[in-house]
C-alpha cells in the first residue's frame, strides 16, 4: 500500500520536529564521546577489547583521527569498513544502522550503503572509504 505524501507528511510531521529538536541534543552528547587518535604513518590502530560494540556484527563507532572524524562499521562478520564520517553533500555527519543496512546523514537524510555508495540523495559522491585490516583484536585503518 502507498501512502500519498501529503498524508505521510501530516502522520510524521509532529514526530519530525521533536527528533530534530532532539537530534542536536544527541548529537552533541556522541561528539563528546569521540575517541581521539593519534596517527603513525597514516595510520590508527584501534584495540577492539576497548571498544566491544565494534566486536559484534552490527556495532559502529566514531573516532576522531588526523582532524577527521571516522565512522568504523562491523557490517558482517567477515570485515569491517571505515569511512570519513562526512556527508558528501553538505558535510553533516552520518550514523549507522545494521538493521536497516545504510548509513544516513543526520542533516537532509542522505543514505549510503555499507561500501560508502549513495543510496538515497541529495548527496550524489560516495563517503571516502578507508582500508582496515584486522590482526586479532586490533583494527587497523589506513588514512591514505
Amino acid at each position: 500500500m502507498e501512502i500519498q505524501r501529503r498524508a505521510f507528511l501530516k502522520k510524521t510531521g509532529s514526530t519530525f520536529v521533536c527528533l530534530c529538536m532532539a537530534g542536536g541534543e544527541a548529537l552533541e552528547a556522541a561528539e563528546k564521546n569521540i575517541v581521539q587518535y593519534a596517527v603513525e604513518d597514516s595510520k590508527f590502530e584501534i584495540d577492539l577489547n576497548w571498544h566491544p560494540n565494534l566486536k559484534k556484527v552490527g556495532g559502529s563507532e566514531t573516532f576522531q583521527a588526523d582532524n577527521k572524524k571516522i565512522i568504523v562499521l562491523h557490517p558482517d562478520e567477515n570485515s569491517y569498513k571505515a569511512f570519513e564520517n562526512k556527508c558528501t553533500h553538505m558535510g553533516g555527519q552520518v550514523a549507522y544502522s545494521h538493521k536497516d543496512g545504510f548509513m544516513q546523514c543526520a542533516l537532509h537524510g542522505s543514505r549510503f550503503d555499507t561500501e560508502g555508495r549513495v543510496v538515497k540523495g541529495p548527496a550524489d559522491k560516495p563517503l571516502t572509504e578507508f582500508r582496515t585490516s584486522l590482526d586479532k583484536n586490533r583494527l587497523t585503518v589506513y588514512l591514505s
